[in-house]
C-alpha cells in the first residue's frame, strides 16, 4: 500500500464491504485525532503516531502537551504495549512505541478535562459547534439574565494500525477499551462500527464521517449503537461524535466528551 505523502495523515488498514447512510452537514468544531504516516509498520520498527487537534481533518495543526494525557493504551496482535514515549511539538504530540508482537493494533488516548467559561455572546455558537441537543440548550437558556456558560471537555481518540500483518489481535480491536465515549469496529461486519459510552452501546446518537478532501457526512446510530459507512466512501476517514452532559442544575458545569477514530476503508 502506498503512503500518502500529501501530509502526515493517518494511514490505517481496515476491511470494506456493505452500504447505507448519509446527509451532508457541518463539522463538529475542532477535532483531536491520531495520525500515522504508515498503514502497515514493519516488525521490530518503532511505531510513531501523531496526536493533533485541527478544525478540519486531516490537517495537522495544534500539538498537545504530554501533561494533557490522562489515559493511553496500545495493543498489537492482542499483546499490550508496555511502554509509550512522547515528544512534544508545535503541531502534534508524537507517541512512539516498539511492539514485541505483530498483527492488528489499536492505540487509544484520552485527555484530562479542561474547563472554562463561554461568554454569553458566544454560547449559541458553542452549542452549535459541539452539537448540543435541544434539552441541553433549553435548560441553559431558561436561566435568568445572561450568564456565562460553565463548561469542561475531554478528547477521546483511537486509531487502528497494523504491524507486519493485519491478521491477529482482532479481540482487542473489536472490544471497547473503556473510554467515556469511543468507536469500536463491529466484528464480522465490514464497514460497520458502534459507538460506546462507558463500554455500553449508545443508540440514536449522531455521528459524523470526515473525508480527507473536506467532506462531512452524517450518520445516526441504530438501536444497538451501530452504523454502516457507505461503499461510496473509500480510503481514510475520521469518525467523530460528541456527548454533552446535562448538569444536575442548569447553572452547573456542562461537560462534553468528543470521540474520534481514524481508520482506512480498503
Amino acid at each position: 500500500m502506498k503512503t500518502d505523502n500529501r501530509s502526515p495523515r493517518m494511514k490505517t488498514v481496515f476491511a470494506g464491504g456493505l452500504a447505507a447512510l448519509l446527509a451532508s452537514s457541518a463539522a463538529f468544531g475542532h477535532k483531536t485525532f491520531l495520525a500515522s504516516s504508515e498503514a502497515i509498520w514493519p516488525s521490530g520498527e518503532t511505531v510513531e503516531v501523531a496526536m493533533t487537534s485541527a478544525l478540519e481533518y486531516p490537517d495537522i495543526q495544534f500539538g498537545l502537551g504530554q501533561d494533557r494525557i490522562a489515559f493511553a493504551s496500545a495493543t498489537v496482535g492482542g499483546v499490550a504495549v508496555e511502554e509509550l514515549a512522547y515528544a512534544e511539538a508545535e503541531t502534534s504530540l508524537t507517541i512512539r512505541f516498539t511492539p514485541s508482537s505483530t498483527g492488528l493494533g489499536v492505540l487509544a488516548v484520552s485527555t484530562h478535562p479542561r474547563s472554562g467559561e463561554i461568554p454569553p455572546e458566544s454560547i449559541d455558537v458553542y452549542f452549535e459547534e459541539i452539537d448540543a441537543n435541544a434539552d441541553v440548550q433549553a435548560a441553559f437558556h431558561a436561566l435568568p439574565g445572561s450568564p456565562a456558560l460553565m463548561r469542561s471537555y475531554s478528547k477521546l481518540t483511537k486509531t487502528i494500525f497494523c504491524v507486519e500483518t493485519c491478521d491477529g489481535g482482532e479481540a482487542a480491536v473489536f472490544t471497547p477499551v473503556g473510554q467515556a465515549l469511543e468507536f469500536v469496529p463491529v466484528r464480522g461486519e465490514a464497514r460497520r462500527f458502534a459507538l460506546y459510552q462507558d463500554s455500553e452501546t449508545l443508540a440514536g446518537h449522531r455521528v459524523m464521517i470526515h473525508t480527507p478532501d473536506g467532506r462531512h457526512f452524517d450518520a445516526l446510530t441504530d438501536e444497538v449503537g451501530g452504523f454502516t459507512v457507505s461503499t461510496e466512501l473509500d480510503g481514510e476517514v475520521l469518525l467523530s461524535a460528541i456527548w454533552i452532559d446535562l448538569p444536575d442544575s442548569p447553572d452547573g458545569n456542562y461537560h462534553s466528551d468528543q470521540a474520534t477514530m481514524t481508520v482506512r476503508l480498503d
